[in-house]
């Protein structure tokens, strides 16, 4: 089974150089899709596209825990106000199926609905948490470490920022705990810790065996 899992990680990671493509809303949750538009999705093109004056607030959150290991999203929108929360446990050997080889890189859905005060309690969260100020323009944001990103459409514009483990910033966010507290996904959350220098890692990044990448914070999304 870990041979096999080995060859279909190999298979996706040869995907990786595709990552800059733009995403239009296609299932991230799909592994395939996820490489394909990843970059895309997490800097919010599409919710850049169509951010204007009188659009619904819109907020996508992504914490990347390890990214070979477990990236967790949230999506929530004024409209709606429905919590769209995907898990990622990446090559989860143990949900591997014959009938989906892909299985183990999927995501794990949920949807939680907010009456209106949920959602503003929510929202008040994410504003204490830094959200709506100046992003930390230059912050990089390793592959390997702890990091949530938010890209958000609010009162009809677009902005990002994103905050690293470990950081002043980080530890007083505050809304991770919020979104961690609704997620029904069953999935346990890889918690933010030191990383430390792996050399067995090192060598697999040289040889093209794990995703090794960093995205830097800009103005107004991110540089690859």
């Amino acid at each position: 089974m870990n041979s096999l899992l080995s060859r279909l990680s190999a298979m996706l990671l040869a995907l990786a150089a595709v990552t800059g493509c733009t995403y239009t809303g296609s299932d991230i949750g799909d592994p395939l899709e996820r490489k394909a538009h990843w970059f895309s999705f997490v800097e919010g093109e599409d919710i850049r596209a169509s951010c204007a004056a009188g659009t619904p607030d819109r907020f996508r959150l992504v914490y990347n825990a390890v990214y070979d290991e477990q990236l967790r999203i949230y999506e929530l929108d004024a409209l709606r106000r429905v919590l769209v929360i995907r898990a990622i446990d990446q090559g989860n050997a143990g949900r591997l199926s014959t009938e989906d080889l892909l299985a183990p890189w999927r995501a794990v859905e949920a949807r939680v609905q907010l009456d209106q005060a949920g959602y503003d309690r929510l929202v008040a969260g994410f504003q204490a948490g830094g959200m709506f100020a100046p992003p930390p323009v230059g912050l990089e944001l390793p592959s390997r470490s702890y990091y949530w990103t938010a890209a958000l459409c609010k009162d009809g514009a677009y902005g990002f920022t994103a905050w690293r483990y470990p950081s002043q910033a980080y530890a007083a966010m505050g809304f991770d705990r919020d979104l961690f507290a609704l997620d029904t996904t069953g999935v346990p959350v890889n918690q933010a810790k030191e990383v430390g220098y792996d050399p067995l890692w090192e060598n697999k990044a040289r040889r093209g065996e794990v995703s090794a990448f960093s995205l830097k914070v800009a103005r107004r999304g991110i540089v690859r």
